[in-house]
């Protein structure tokens, strides 16, 4: 047996109501003469000396009651009451279409036996009930989604891929440590493009996100030029000749082909400070890190608070971060990694017992002995004129 809320247990000290209650109903009364009393036999001038069986009854029903309405409230928890309630399973889907083809037998089956399935999305809308498109999902708020399902699961199983972009969070709770239903065949949607360079060669990231030179293009859904025009706007002279190195480095291992072009044909301008408008499709590199980040546009290639400018020239890093740049522009990003199941199982922890809500598994039935109870003490008092 445990309570809920044993705190509340203190209630139990109102039992002593009723039995002041009924001491003071049982108190002897006041005489008082009137003209016929000498005439009355003595035996029925006697105030009874005793409670009548009927009044302890009510006195019974009445601590009864104040004790179930207490016991109600303090939340009682009887352990192995209830123990052939049914064993409660849910199904959790990533809601992309490779996930859900890959295990549409397991899922229906798991339907058929009236076992829980779900995407996973705000709601937790029912499989079946909803395409996989119309889920509203986002990765960062996993742990939300997770939070909606009940804390007396038996057993959780989460059927996903192994891309670590699916699972951004080192940590999430569910009320069981899951089983984990890996898709095997899940193809990462969309692929990098090719870069075609003066040598006839093309450039594509690998499996690793590395850049590499190929013979032909591969797989890759388009090709878009290697050539590349840049300008120069308000910046010193210094710094413009550590960009121009930079950018025959990049020229030099990669292949990409760099033209100096004027302010408003290039594709990607070089400014100590941002101080114009320019397109929206230009990519612009400013040498000084200005605060707040304007655009996905602007990038900054030396931070004052880490690496100031001389410091990213001398250590050799501003080839790196210009292509880095150059290639998120293009479009090419580093293939989604896979996690290992081992790892993705690390992720998942069972919330502590300590943490979980718990119900009262006997709600019901004290809630129907109050109701039972409260007649009864209704009917004595009535039948009492009390």
């Amino acid at each position: 047996m445990e309570w809920i809320q044993p705190n509340l247990l203190w209630g139990l000290l109102g039992l002593t109501i009723p039995v002041l209650i009924h001491l003071w109903n049982g108190k002897k009364g006041k005489v008082i003469a009137w003209a016929a009393f000498p005439w009355l036999d003595p035996k029925e001038s006697q105030s009874s000396r005793s409670i009548k069986l009927e009044n302890w009854l009510l006195l019974l029903i009445r601590i009864l009651l104040l004790a179930m309405l207490v016991f109600l409230l303090a939340g009682l928890i009887w352990k192995g009451f209830g123990s052939s309630r049914e064993y409660k399973v849910v199904h959790l889907i990533w809601p992309d279409e490779q996930v859900e083809a890959e295990f549409r037998f397991e899922l229906n089956q798991a339907a058929q036996k009236g076992q829980e399935v779900r995407w996973i999305g705000t709601g937790l809308p029912e499989y079946g009930t909803e395409q996989v498109l119309a889920v509203d999902f986002s990765q960062e708020k996993l742990q939300d989604y997770l939070d909606e399902l009940n804390t007396d699961l038996d057993s959780i199983y989460l059927y996903t891929s192994l891309q670590s972009s699916f699972f951004p969070k080192e940590t999430y709770w569910l009320p069981q440590n899951p089983v984990i239903r890996m898709a095997e065949n899940y193809l990462p949607n969309g692929s990098n493009p090719a870069v075609s360079l003066e040598s006839g060669e093309f450039l594509e990231l690998d499996q690793n996100g590395i850049l590499v030179k190929t013979a032909t293009k591969g797989n890759a859904p388009k090709t878009i030029s290697g050539q590349i025009s840049y300008a120069f706007g308000a910046i010193s002279e210094e710094r413009k000749a550590s960009i121009q190195k930079a950018l025959s480095a990049i020229s030099e291992v990669y292949g990409f082909h760099f033209n100096e072009g004027n302010l408003n044909t290039a594709e990607l301008l070089f400014l100590d400070s941002l101080t114009l408008n320019f397109d929206g499709n230009k990519l612009v590199f400013l040498s000084e890190n200005q605060g707040d980040k304007i655009s996905n546009q602007v990038l900054v290639l030396s931070n004052s608070v880490n690496l100031n400018w001389e410091e990213t020239v001398e250590k050799g890093l501003l080839p790196e971060q210009i292509l880095e740049g150059i290639l998120a522009n293009l479009g090419m990003e580093k293939p989604d990694l896979k996690i290992t199941k081992t790892q993705l199982e690390k992720k998942f922890l069972a919330i502590p017992s300590s943490k979980l809500s718990k119900t009262a598994n006997l709600n019901e039935v004290l809630l129907v002995l109050l109701v039972i109870l409260f007649a009864v003490e209704r009917f004595l008092a009535y039948r009492a004129n009390l």
